[in-house]
């Protein structure tokens, strides 16, 4: 090597040498204590050995702070690049909490904004893992890295169904970094470590933490005990996740036969309408391998979504879970729904709804909590969906809720029904009681008001049963086809397997 050379190459030795150590061994072993692991070893769990490309790694914080001092700043507190994950082409930015608490300064936003656009112009998912206490103070500009952060949401915002987006909270995540979590397609929290919170007072002990986000706002898609069961559900969640929308998500062969009857599907559902059943039981039943990633599943319980595979393709499954609140459809369910079905839509993964629903909920305290407002995002979502739409009716199907989960005129690709499901505006127990009141009150007059209000109670539930209305193929209440319960898995499989080269268009719009 020659001379002129060699204080180059020691520069840049004595450069790596500050990255590895970050803040300095201190700060290491301060997240250590807490439980955490740093940046570079977050990395080295998250890629495979020996895959990750480093990218920025010569950048420094370039603002004086408030007080004069001058801290470490290796990277600027952000270590990003590109790595594979299972042999997977990925981009990835990891903040640093050792540099400065992870704050967001200058150069670290503007490393973020760039690497989210090298992400979307190249098609790899983007992996991002915040760790940080907010904006960085300086004497130039204020805040510093507003001006860059806004370059970043921008990008981040601009690849929104492009590619897929997931972030892993592991620290605390406050200021203006805190939109990034909610505008992430995943977000999957430390329930030790990690912290969401925009800024202002906070009146509860659980304000901001992971279960505050999984149980009240349905920020949170998963929950993670350490920082590697944080990157492990990560890689699961991956594996379901196609490169970029103009590519798939993998075939799997898994083993389980496609055409697999179950005979356990006739004994899920109770005999009387009025009992309830938990809608896990016939997921596990259905899907490949009974293998079921469950999403915000703390969160408005009532509606089950996540991904699953039928025949070793991937599929998204929203399915209403009557053993919660009758598996109703409000406000918070309605959010969830509408989430994930248009992430289904921006990357072709096909729809399986499984409705059991007595709809949207009446009353007061639902139309100030914005009911009709929700219940019209739906309709809005559902009508723009392209990707292949399957929907399996099992029991109950009332009101606009039949509609946004997919009836046969909305046009979702397969309708199946089992034999026991109602259609209908509305329960036909209050159907009952608004028709027949007069003939209710005389009967309880007479001591016959079970026997009476059972007769008009079995004539609707005959008129609204899919054995009677399906025997007109083109009324609102229908469906392709009424199944036997034992073939719903083999009936899903073969669809989407169908609908593999399906192409639908929309209106064309400015």
């Amino acid at each position: 090597m020659g001379e002129w050379i060699d204080g180059y190459m020691q520069r840049l030795s004595r450069v790596r040498e500050k990255n590895r150590i970050g803040g300095g061994q201190d700060r290491i072993d301060l997240i250590h204590a807490l439980g955490k692991l740093t940046a570079r070893e977050r990395i080295a769990h998250i890629l495979d050995e020996g895959s990750f490309e480093e990218i920025g790694s010569i950048v420094t914080d370039t603002r004086p702070s408030l007080d004069g001092k001058k801290r470490p700043d290796p990277s600027d507190g952000v270590v990003m690049g590109f790595g594979e994950i299972h042999g997977r082409p990925v981009a990835l930015y990891v903040m640093d909490f050792t540099v400065m608490s992870g704050s967001l300064g200058d150069q670290t936003a503007w490393k973020m904004a760039d690497i989210t656009a090298m992400a979307g112009e190249r098609g790899l998912p983007l992996i991002g893992v915040i760790d940080s206490a907010g904006e960085r103070l300086s004497f130039k500009g204020g805040d510093a890295g507003m001006n860059g952060m806004a370059r970043f949401l921008r990008n981040y915002c601009l690849y929104s169904g492009v590619i897929p987006r997931i972030t892993l909270l592991l620290g605390p995540c406050t200021g203006v970094l805190s939109v990034v979590p909610g505008l992430s397609d995943f977000l999957i929290i430390n329930q030790d470590t990690g912290f969401l919170w925009l800024g202002g007072d906070i009146s509860s002990d659980d304000a901001g933490d992971a279960v505050f986000h999984m149980e009240k706002t349905g920020q949170c898609d998963m929950l993670a005990e350490s920082d590697v069961d944080a990157i492990e559900k990560m890689k699961t969640l991956l594996a379901y996740l196609p490169q970029n929308c103009w590519k798939g998500p993998a075939f799997l062969e898994t083993g389980d036969d496609p055409l697999r009857r179950e005979e356990a599907l006739l004994d899920v559902m109770p005999d009387n309408p009025k009992f309830t059943y938990d809608m896990h039981e016939v997921i596990d039943k259905i899907v490949d391998n009974g293998e079921f990633l469950e999403l915000k599943e703390d969160f408005a319980t009532h509606l089950v979504v996540g991904f699953c595979r039928f025949g070793g393709r991937v599929a998204g499954i929203v399915a209403n879970n009557p053993d919660e609140l009758s598996g109703i459809l409000e406000p918070d369910s309605s959010d969830k729904y509408d989430r994930f079905m248009r992430f289904l839509d921006a990357f072709n993964i096909p729809l399986v709804t499984l409705v059991d629903t007595t709809a949207f909920p009446p009353g007061d305290r639902w139309e100030r909590l914005g009911i009709i407002r929700h219940g019209a995002k739906l309709l809005h979502s559902y009508a723009h969906l392209t990707c292949p739409k399957v929907t399996m009716v099992l029991r109950r199907s009332y009101g606009g809720a039949n509609i946004v989960l997919g009836c046969s005129k909305m046009f979702p690709d397969y309708v199946y029904a089992w034999p026991t499901v109602e259609f209908a505006p509305t329960g036909p127990e209050t159907v009952v009681h608004a028709v027949f009141h007069k003939e209710l009150a005389r009967a309880k007059e007479e001591g016959k008001y079970d026997e009476v209000y059972n007769f008009f109670l079995s004539i609707l539930k005959e008129e609204f049963s899919v054995m009677n209305l399906a025997k007109q193929w083109t009324t609102y209440y229908t469906a392709h086809e009424v199944i036997d319960p034992r073939d719903t898995r083999s009936r899903i499989v073969k669809a989407i397997a169908l609908l593999q080269n399906k192409k639908e268009t929309l209106p064309e719009k400015k």
